[in-house]
């Protein structure tokens, strides 16, 4: 290569990343994407949370973000686009559905509520069709708990008991549906299309700009409030 600064020529080595280590930091750019995209928009004054997967690496990545980075925030953005499911949905909307009722106040100064180990602030949810298994049971979660308004587009009724198996061939892989999860109407999730409560599309056009149409639209609806 040259370098104009110096006029001279000199060797470099470019190593390139495995597919699964490129991935890896997509995500972790895209994630802190997202982060900046919501404070900038709030103006400092909501938090955002991606949900990964309904597993206990992102639970954990959740609590330390809501509990932690965020935890001077009025409200939180939590979202679960692009989550391939697990077994999570009832950690997650416990923790997610905290109410304020001690109020920590030595001499006057407020230091926050209890409970401390729960978020007891205002959440949207962001959903999309991209949500499948236990990423559609902790949507549905949380509308019938009242927890928090549901942002994006119709999450298909996929909430079921995988198993997941192999046969001699290592590289057919597949899934079979064991346990079916049902309300107390009778009525089974594998069934129970999720629609959000503000529907909102994302334009691709706008996705290349750095936009995203169903943040902006979670973050306005939590300044609202």
């Amino acid at each position: 290569m040259w370098d104009p600064a110096t006029g001279k020529r000199f060797d470099q080595t470019v190593r390139p990343l495995p597919g699964p280590a490129m991935n890896e930091l997509l995500y972790k750019r895209w994630v802190k994407t997202q982060r900046a995209m919501v404070d900038r928009l709030s103006n400092g004054r909501l938090g955002y949370a991606h949900v990964r997967g309904m597993d206990e690496a992102s639970f954990r990545s959740v609590f330390s973000e809501a509990l932690g980075r965020h935890s001077g925030k009025q409200a939180l953005v939590v979202d679960t686009r692009f989550n391939g499911g697990g077994n999570l949905h009832d950690e997650l909307s416990t923790f997610l559905s905290g109410r304020k009722y001690l109020e920590f106040l030595p001499r006057g100064q407020s230091l926050g509520w209890e409970p401390t180990g729960r978020w007891n602030k205002p959440s949207v949810v962001l959903v999309s069709e991209s949500n499948y298994s236990d990423a559609h049971l902790f949507p549905w979660v949380c509308r019938h708990l009242g927890i928090g308004q549901l942002v994006g587009m119709p999450v298909a009724g996929t909430g079921t008991a995988v198993w997941w198996e192999t046969l001699q061939d290592p590289t057919l892989f597949f899934g079979i549906p064991e346990v079916g999860f049902r309300d107390a109407r009778g009525e089974f999730m594998e069934k129970a299309r999720v629609d959000p409560d503000i529907r909102v599309v994302n334009d691709r056009a706008l996705l290349k700009l750095g936009r995203d149409e169903q943040t902006e639209a979670a973050v306005a609806e939590l300044l609202k409030r």
